[in-house]
């Protein structure tokens, strides 16, 4: 592991907040990860940067000689990331980013990560209705970065111009009201809610539809979708036990409504990040994976049930894959 601009980064903030508490709010992250993070970076350097204590964080000579370097080359590197931003076309210091219009966790948690990455330049977020036009706005250069959340199934034809890089694929999640018959079940068979009225959003070219369909198949039956219903009106049927619906697995808790798993995961969303392949952001691929990576994991906890079942059952395939334009 050799050392890198975002740990200078890191050593920066917590001297300059001393306390961990405080520089993890001027991340953007997890007081754990951070702490996680210094200590990897601390391994690496071959000892503590900082002692911490009741008041704070404190630096260690050698945390001295990390921060002194940190202070002398960040603002040099700044200087030189906003003259590349400027070269490859982001003249007016703007990044432009949109996403599908039913949120995921790399939603408003890659804002800050960007203007990180981007120091100077203004993270914006717009919303769209439908995936296709996500990636048809990135590949017409009208957009510069999107994110997609998408069930697997039947796939979704490929824009050539287009790198997509796959950042987490998690279980869907059916979400009861807590009075329901099954509610204290801590995992359902498909099959068990043959018999449910459901909400299900649009599918809005996320595949849904689709692969719900076709899990209920495997299940044995069809289901009953009564109402189509946008997030927010979808949890109130769900509250009211009028209808049983489905959910990311980092879905926030809300209280009235029961996420529950379901065996054998029949039902997968993929979650993923789409830049032009000539783009300026093209070279900051590995860079980009790793924010959304880390917000990925930070948006875990909205659902208490989901660090358990990722304790028992491990993520779904793998965390790193590019999917080639075509």
């Amino acid at each position: 592991m050799d050392l890198e601009v975002r740990h200078l980064r890191v050593v920066r903030a917590v001297a300059d907040a001393g306390s961990l508490t405080r520089a993890a709010v001027a991340l953007g992250m997890s007081q754990p990860s951070l702490t996680a993070q210094l200590q990897r970076i601390e391994r690496m350097l071959g000892g503590p940067l900082f002692i911490r204590h009741r008041g704070g964080a404190s630096p260690t000579a050698l945390g001295e000689l990390v921060t002194a370097k940190a202070r002398e080359l960040l603002p040099q590197l700044d200087s030189v990331q906003q003259q590349v931003l400027s070269h490859l076309g982001f003249s007016d210091g703007r990044l432009a980013l949109r996403y599908v219009a039913n949120p995921g966790p790399l939603m408003v948690r890659m804002l800050e990560p960007l203007r990180k990455l981007f120091p100077g330049a203004e993270a914006k977020l717009r919303t769209e209705s439908h995936v296709a036009v996500v990636v048809d706005l990135v590949a017409d250069r009208q957009q510069d970065l999107g994110a997609v959340v998408e069930y697997e199934g039947k796939p979704r034809p490929a824009r050539r111009e287009v790198t997509e890089q796959l950042v987490a694929v998690e279980p869907a999640f059916v979400l009861l009201s807590e009075r329901h018959r099954l509610a204290a079940r801590s995992e359902l068979e498909l099959g068990d809610l043959a018999d449910d009225e459901w909400v299900l959003p649009p599918s809005q070219g996320s595949g849904l539809h689709d692969a719900f369909t076709a899990a209920c198949a495997g299940a044995g039956f069809t289901a009953v979708v009564q109402h189509e219903a946008e997030a927010a009106a979808a949890r109130e049927l769900v509250v009211a036990g009028a209808a049983i619906g489905l959910g990311q697995a980092t879905f926030r808790s809300t209280p009235g409504i029961v996420p529950r798993p379901l065996r054998g995961t029949p039902l997968r969303l993929r979650h993923s990040l789409v830049w032009h392949r000539d783009s300026a952001l093209a070279s900051y691929g590995p860079a980009l994976f790793e924010r959304a990576e880390q917000a990925y994991a930070e948006a875990i906890t909205n659902n208490p049930q989901y660090p358990a079942w990722l304790s028992d059952h491990g993520p779904l395939g793998p965390a790193r894959r590019d999917t080639a334009a075509r």
